[in-house]
């Protein structure tokens, strides 16, 4: 698969957005003799996106779905004592 260089990009950026490393990007793109200096229009190898490696696939997706469901987890507990707290304040006052 392979990524068109816009204005503004770096090659790290780039293997951020692709879910890779910059060393694989690197690997991946002989071509660049300098990898602090990419052309815009360029094309950019990113690899296979159905490789499943730490950065890329099923198991990045999987964390940040298990990230949000412990915020929401986070939200209802305080929710919860806040709740509780209300009517302790409340109870205290008869």
């Amino acid at each position: 698969m392979y990524y068109t260089a816009q204005s503004g990009d770096s090659l790290y950026s780039i293997a951020m957005q692709h879910k890779t490393t910059l060393q694989d990007l690197i690997a991946l793109n002989p071509q660049i003799s300098n990898p602090n200096r990419i052309r815009v229009g360029e094309k950019i190898d990113v690899g296979n996106p159905w490789v499943l490696n730490p950065w890329r696939g099923n198991e990045w997706e999987i964390g940040m779905e298990e990230y949000q469901k412990g915020i929401e987890e986070y939200r209802k507990g305080r929710a919860e004592y806040r709740k509780g707290r209300r009517e302790q304040i409340k109870y205290k006052k008869r």
